[in-house]
């Protein structure tokens, strides 16, 4: 009778156990304490590719010509099992014939779990093998987003919608010799690039509300470097949005735009500076343009009077030639004069 009655124990057992593997749809496989197995969902026959014939009854280190006798499961069910109740997330790696390599977590218990001599193990298993090789894809698209981010000349940081910075490059970092690990998961305008100024940390939160709100926002600000010295910087705050238009995060950019900033104000200096000299070089020119005219007014009036002294003289030489023209000719007609008296004389003479 106590035969009996243990079998009906391990019988129930055995349909609560199947009850389970029934109604999940993950691989899970059940126990006895022989390490048979006594059932298995169909989700295991399904992803290790094996039928309930070649399952069911078998030692499950026999099960798939021996693909089973994984010395992490042996570790698992010899050692660890027998001195707790349950096991979990233990993780196990395995290249089968037919599958591959797979990664996956073992959970696994007595049942029932409240029995002083339980009969049955229930053994669950998550293959996570394609999870795996998706995180380690983001791990290496992070890695080689990272070192993008690193590589750039510029200060790029990442923040949520409430201004608490969560990623800095460390182009920022190096820039005022600081440790990432002092400034994560703080309020930005709070971190050492802000610290220096109560204005432009008032400024900042003044921004982080209007991109949170879907801006863009621009403007120059001013850092302090690791040397002491300040610098300044062309700053930015754009809006990273999802799908549906709603602002996820912020990303904070600067350029160091001091060496510019000197350049514009020594070309400053010097275009005043230059302004400075044509001015004092036209006024110079003016006063010699100035004095050129007054030169030129003087010569043309110095040539005026010249001029009109030629022609007086000119006049005066042209009355002077008509005077010797008339009293050549009154010479001319005194001799003719002195000649006429000769002749009469001569014409008495004969009369007589």
């Amino acid at each position: 009778m106590k035969k009996e009655g243990g079998d009906l124990v391990i019988q129930a057992e055995l349909e609560y156990a199947e009850g389970i593997v029934t109604a999940v749809r993950e691989p899970m496989i059940v126990l006895n304490k022989e390490l048979k197995i006594v059932s298995a969902s169909k989700a295991f026959y399904g992803v290790f590719r094996i039928t309930p014939k070649d399952t069911i009854g078998k030692f499950i280190y026999d099960l798939g010509d021996r693909q089973w006798d994984i010395p992490e499961l042996r570790r698992l069910l010899n050692e660890i099992l027998p001195q707790q109740k349950t096991i979990d997330n233990f993780q196990v790696q395995h290249n089968f014939a037919q599958i591959g390599r797979r990664i996956m977590i073992l959970n696994a218990e007595w049942i029932p779990k409240d029995a002083v001599k339980p009969q049955l193990i229930l053994l669950a298993i998550e293959d996570i093998t394609e999870r795996e090789k998706i995180e380690a894809s983001l791990r290496d698209s992070r890695l080689k987003i990272r070192a993008v981010f690193d590589q750039t000349f510029q200060f790029i940081g990442l923040m949520t919608v409430g201004g608490i910075l969560i990623e800095a490059n460390k182009t920022a970092l190096d820039f005022s010799g600081i440790e990432i690990s002092t400034v994560l998961n703080k309020p930005f305008w709070e971190t050492p690039w802000w610290a220096h100024s109560k204005a432009l940390q008032k400024k900042l939160r003044d921004s982080i509300r209007k991109v949170a709100a879907g801006e863009f926002v621009r403007f120059e600000a001013t850092h302090i470097a690791k040397d002491g010295t300040l610098r300044y910087i062309d700053f930015s705050l754009k809006p990273v949005k999802d799908e549906s238009g709603r602002v996820i995060f912020m990303i904070p950019e600067g350029r160091d735009i001091t060496e510019r900033k000197e350049l514009e104000e020594d070309l400053k200096n010097s275009y005043t500076e230059l302004d400075m000299r044509v001015k004092v070089r036209t006024a110079e020119l003016s006063r010699a343009n100035e004095e050129l005219h007054k030169e030129i007014s003087h010569s043309r009036q110095i040539e005026k009077e010249l001029n009109a002294k030629m022609q007086a003289l000119e006049r005066a030489n042209k009355s002077t030639e008509d005077k010797e023209s008339k009293i050549e000719q009154l010479r001319e007609k005194i001799k003719e004069l002195e000649r006429r008296p000769k002749k009469v004389n001569g014409s008495s003479k004969k009369a007589e």
